[in-house]
């Protein structure tokens, strides 16, 4: 880390046009400590400064990677060697680039406010105030993303766990150890308290390109979320949801959010602004997800779990229209559509007298099976050469309650002849019309990155919005045994989306309840990770994609709070480069 700290101001840009958030880059050279004492504009400097950092595409794309790859929201369509398949399949490299890139630009921010809130004076001005506090605000947040990316959740941290060095100076000599969880967060706290005083008591108002008083409160309410404090984190989410002026977008509205930028959407607090004459080629998150007019790589889909969430609802549940299934359009011999279903399965393995073995893994893969409307329902085509499976009946079948299903049978073929057969299953179907593919994973592409200001791939990335701060206070009264206040505040969430208030038949315990609500709310926006293991909840990646390939030794499939691979190791770099031992993560 010594190495980003003999660079403390090489991050600093001077930007224009604060109000309306036309957030600029020009090169900067330094600012001295008298500057920073008596002139505002300096303070402002490099306080704007630090936004223009965050919008460096190896910044927050990295950020979002750690956070969403990590998550069983996605199924990534194909294995790679790039850093962001290390961290999608939880295999842990020490030279992750993207998790190097997380360490190097959060400390390279927090010296850059560190400048800022040692040597600024207080009470110059309310603007100086304002912005000062804007520092104290941008450091606590960042030293909550290190802590939960390098240290163990804080509920299950003893007083002697590591997260990571606690930098409070602009020194580039003083490179302290890593501080433990516990005192990492008691710093968190103190910095976001400063935080919401200053800005507070500023009578400065700013947009949700920027922090104010507000994104200080919602972070705390977050961060007490994390710790267990109940009680705080639904105080603090009951101020910004009575107090802060932000609304929730309403049905029709939240079809087109992803177009809007933060300072109209009425409901974000805190977002890194993009601009799009300017920041497009570093707003790239979108390109992992989808192709637009040929931009993009598609490479990343909507996992099965997720689209599982929205299909309690079908049509109805409008957070799912940023996912996109991509349609051949292909036509059968008469011109109609072609039609296929799909279910997934469990693959076997054959031994040498043909009789199926058991995968010991049970990971799971789509089946794709060509289908045609007849006068009674659904017949299967089958090409009998050529099919991974045979059906026990040409027609598909329905239950009483009006799922369908197939009975089906694995078959290994040998010259387009059968030589070995696994069991009858019964499998539940989807039927749909024929979808493109990529590696036999069906293109689902996520658009919610996208379309910002109709620009492709152009996209503010989301900090901090006021949905949140209901699931929030959700999950905090379901803790403080208020279970009808924490199910008032999910069917707010829920009748936004155009769902059926809460039902246990359908939705499950108040809790799991919650967090589906904040899985389809929030996909893409880089929770369910840590939403899931702040709850000790498994991260089950029993589902179909890239993740489960590989020696059987080394997939990962299920992820803990107490698993190693749930904290991500410290970069090998910093490691080398750091004056003292730098503790690794086991």
């Amino acid at each position: 880390m010594k190495t980003i700290y003999n660079k403390i101001l090489a991050g600093i840009f001077c930007l224009g046009m604060l109000n309306a958030c036309d957030i600029e880059e020009f090169p900067y050279d330094s600012v001295t400590d008298d500057e920073l004492v008596s002139n505002s504009a300096s303070v402002e400097t490099i306080t704007l400064g630090n936004y223009s950092y965050m919008k460096e595409r190896n910044f927050h794309s990295a950020v979002h990677f750690a956070g969403e790859f990590t998550s069983d929201n996605v199924l990534y369509s194909g294995q790679s060697t790039s850093s962001n398949f290390y961290i999608y399949n939880y295999q842990r490299i020490p030279t992750c680039s993207i998790l190097t890139d997380v360490w190097t630009y959060s400390y390279k921010l927090i010296v850059n406010c560190n400048k800022v809130i040692l040597t600024a004076k207080e009470g110059v001005s309310k603007e100086t105030d304002h912005l000062i506090g804007e520092n104290y605000f941008l450091r606590g947040m960042f030293y909550h993303l290190l802590a939960i990316t390098y240290g163990k959740d804080y509920h299950i941290a003893s007083a002697s766990d590591l997260a990571v060095p606690l930098k409070l100076s602009a020194d580039p000599d003083d490179c302290p150890p890593r501080a433990t969880v516990q005192k990492v967060y008691e710093q968190i706290i103190k910095d976001l308290k400063k935080a919401e005083e200053l800005m507070g008591n500023s009578g400065v108002e700013k947009n949700a390109c920027y922090a104010n008083v507000w994104a200080a409160k919602a972070m705390l309410s977050r961060v007490y979320l994390y710790m267990h404090d109940y009680a705080n984190a639904e105080s603090y989410a009951t101020d910004v949801i009575d107090h802060s002026g932000k609304q929730l977008l309403n049905n029709t509205q939240y079809r087109t959010m992803n177009e809007l930028v933060p300072e109209s959407n009425p409901e974000a607090i805190l977002a890194i602004r993009m601009l799009k004459d300017i920041d497009y080629s570093k707003s790239r998150s979108a390109a992992m997800y989808t192709i637009i007019d040929g931009d993009g790589w598609g490479e990343v889909y909507a996992s099965q779990p997720l689209l599982e969430a929205f299909q309690k609802y079908p049509k109805k549940d409008v957070r799912s229209v940023f996912i996109v299934p991509q349609y051949t359009e292909a036509k059968d011999k008469d011109g109609k559509l072609i039609e296929e279903l799909y279910f997934i399965s469990e693959n076997f393995f054959y031994n040498n007298d043909k009789t199926p073995a058991e995968d010991p893994l049970h990971r799971h893969y789509y089946r794709f099976q060509q289908v045609k409307k007849t006068s009674s329902g659904y017949q299967i085509v089958t090409d009998e050469k050529k099919d991974f499976f045979e059906y026990d009946s040409p027609n598909v079948l329905e239950r009483p309650d009006g799922s369908l299903y197939v009975r089906a049978r694995q078959v290994y073929r040998e010259n387009g002849e059968v030589v070995g057969r696994a069991e009858w299953k019964e499998y539940t179907v989807h039927i749909q019309s024929q979808m493109k593919k990529r590696n036999d994973y069906p293109q689902y592409f996520i658009n919610k990155l996208a379309y910002q200001e109709k620009n492709a791939l152009l996209n503010s990335p989301m900090l901090i919005r006021l949905s949140e701060m209901y699931l929030n206070r959700a999950e905090a009264r379901h803790f403080l045994n208020n279970d009808p206040g924490a199910i008032e505040d999910m069917n707010v969430i829920k009748r936004r989306a155009g769902i059926p208030d809460y039902n246990e038949n359908c939705d499950g315990e108040v809790l799991d309840a919650i967090l589906d609500e904040a899985r389809k709310e929030f996909y893409c926006e880089a929770h369910r990770k840590y939403d899931l293991l702040r709850n000790d909840k498994v991260i089950d990646r029993h589902y179909p994609g890239c993740h489960d390939r590989g020696a059987e030794s080394s997939v990962v499939q299920e992820i803990r709070v107490t698993d190693n691979c749930a904290v991500q190791y410290i970069p090998q770099s910093e490691i080398d480069a750091y004056p003292i031992p730098l503790v690794q993560n086991p």
